[in-house]
């Protein structure tokens, strides 16, 4: 068995009495009652604050956990003292460490255990290494520290929100030491289970960014950086180059496309490319459906051309609630023909994106990696 197993394993079996508990012990910061015939909802703190020597013994052995793993990380990142050494302290040394990696102090977790009955945002999802880095910086290293010196006069501090609070940085420590690394296309990346085995936790989704620039054309060269989330969501490295291959192209496919339509040898085709207020191939659409119908001809015979031309029947114009033919006047058709030849410019311009968004969308695999400071596109 893995390292990282040995440790996961006995993470879920502490999580596994801490569902136990959940059976006799209703976790919730919300209490009902009757008035009238109306239920009364109202807060309470008195269920997450309930301890007892079981839940005080289980924060221990999850503390003493998070000491052992918290070591591991920071002799995996390269910490600079060595194991056995006496002055090696989990908080101030290891998770600092972890910390300046991977932005520990940032990351959240949820609470997304069905039976536990949390209302309060600050008690459904929370940070559980914020200030962990430092000398009992956390409510529950506190209650970890005062328990394993003076058990019997700290057994109130044996809750249940600190037994929580010590779990849910248990288990992001496991998510690092794990390394875990997910693949999805990006259409699917939204049903991704980011419990990731748990049964009471889960992480944030990431943020997209790194995928919507690449979508847009922008190649990254710089480290890729997570926020709430521990994981980076990119593309994996082929999609990336050929998705910004296929955008790169775009602009030249473009071009030679249009110097080969009759329009580029009109003047006044030109002097509307270089007032540039629409992409070149709007501006094409445009001008070639109002060629079709010029202004000096009279209102009966434009509106008898436009409504059988292919832009009148165009799919976009046909999905945006268009005129019917009888709403048609001499005073609206003009901005209807412009209004017709922009939409069908947007769908000339989207055949050329058609390979870039398949790539992009349908095709695109991404990877969710864990942020370690080091996640870059290879270029």
């Amino acid at each position: 068995m893995e390292k990282s197993e040995i440790f996961w394993q006995t993470y879920l079996k502490l999580e596994k009495e801490l569902l136990e508990i959940s059976k006799y012990i209703y976790i919730t910061d919300d209490t009902v009652s009757v008035s009238g015939r109306e239920i009364v909802h109202e807060s309470c703190n008195h269920q997450l604050n309930t301890f007892s020597p079981h839940i005080a013994d289980l924060i221990i052995r999850t503390c003493v956990e998070i000491e052992a793993l918290s070591k591991e990380l920071y002799f995996d990142f390269g910490g600079d003292k060595v194991r056995g050494d006496k002055n090696l302290f989990f908080d101030e040394d290891c998770l600092k460490l972890i910390d300046k990696k991977c932005s520990t102090h940032n990351k959240i977790v949820f609470i997304s255990c069905p039976s536990f009955n949390l209302t309060k945002e600050e008690n459904k999802r929370f940070k559980p290494l914020r200030e962990a880095h430092k000398r009992q910086g956390t409510d529950w290293e506190r209650a970890y520290q005062a328990l394993k010196h003076d058990r019997y006069s700290s057994i109130s501090k044996g809750t249940i929100k600190n037994l929580i609070h010590a779990l849910g940085a248990l288990y992001l420590l496991n998510i690092y030491y794990r390394d875990i690394k997910l693949y999805s296309k990006y259409l699917n990346v939204n049903s991704l289970d980011l419990s990731l085995g748990s049964s009471i936790f889960s992480v944030m989704k990431p943020k997209e960014n790194y995928v919507i620039d690449v979508v847009n054309g922008k190649e990254i060269s710089e480290i890729l950086s997570s926020d709430e989330s521990p994981f980076v969501l990119k593309y994996i490295d082929s999609i990336y180059k050929k998705v910004l291959y296929e955008n790169n192209n775009l602009g030249s496919n473009i071009v030679a496309y249009l110097k080969e339509q009759p329009e580029f040898n009109e003047p006044k085709f030109i002097e509307i490319l270089r007032k540039k207020e629409n992409f070149p191939l709007v501006e094409l659409a445009k001008y070639r459906l109002n060629k079709k119908m010029p202004s000096n001809l009279s209102f009966e015979q434009r509106k008898k051309i436009f409504v059988s031309t292919p832009e009148w029947r165009g799919t976009i114009r046909q999905n945006n609630n268009p005129l019917k033919e009888d709403e048609l006047t001499a005073e609206n058709i003009q901005s209807e023909i412009d209004h017709a030849g922009v939409q069908a410019g947007l769908e000339l311009q989207k055949q050329f994106e058609n390979n870039k968004m398949y790539y992009a969308f349908t095709e695109g695999y991404c990877e969710l990696i864990i942020d370690k400071g080091n996640v870059k596109y290879s270029n």
